[in-house]
């Protein structure tokens, strides 16, 4: 029985040593081409990574102090889609947290005992 033992903890010891190996080599041989891969992500759109690109940039007033009507129109017409979108989310989840409270009401309803079930136990 002891050596069953034995033999069990070394199986671990060992499978667990492997595994370190593996994954270590596996990580070493992946991590340069996940870096690179979320810095050049980083350099399109540095604020992708903190979520603050939510909303479109604005459009930047030239050296003459204007901005064509186009890239406002743009920005307007974007920023406006992006707003519905966030308002049918918001809609849509309203409309879950209430089927959900149906639900658990329904739940609830038949989970109490009616004094007719007592009495017939």
């Amino acid at each position: 029985m002891a050596d069953q033992k034995g033999d069990f903890i070394a199986g671990v010891v060992t499978g667990a040593v492997l595994g370190g190996i593996i994954g270590g080599v596996i990580g070493f041989v992946l991590a340069p081409r996940l870096s690179k891969g979320s810095a050049e992500g980083q350099r399109r759109d540095p604020d992708r990574l903190n979520g603050t690109s939510a909303t479109p940039e604005r459009p930047r007033l030239s050296a003459s102090g204007e901005s064509s009507s186009g890239d406002w129109k743009k920005w307007e017409n974007e920023a406006e889609r992006i707003a519905q979108a966030r308002r049918t989310l918001e809609a849509k989840i309203a409309e879950l947290n209430e089927a959900i409270q149906a639900t658990r009401a329904q739940l609830l309803v038949k989970e109490v005992p009616t004094p007719a079930a007592e009495e017939k136990s």
